[in-house]
């Protein structure tokens, strides 16, 4: 599998691992907005893997705050 490829299935997964923690939490990604007190918008942007400093950032207080592992 090409390199993009993987990369592509990595985004994807950790997408979904959020997805599903906020489902089992009963939130929104609105309200997880709310609670980082940042943007829809940037949460977006991290949820759906932008390899920013700041979208990095804002991933890994999520994991902290869904109980994920960061690694």
């Amino acid at each position: 599998m090409p390199i993009e490829e993987r990369l592509e299935t990595a985004t994807h997964a950790v997408e979904s691992e959020i997805k599903v923690a906020l489902i089992r939490k009963g939130w929104t990604q609105a309200y997880l907005a709310k609670r980082l007190n940042i943007s829809r918008q940037q949460l977006n942007q991290a949820v759906k893997g932008s390899n920013s400093k700041r979208a990095k950032e804002i991933r890994e207080t999520i994991y902290e705050i869904l109980g994920m592992e960061s690694e």
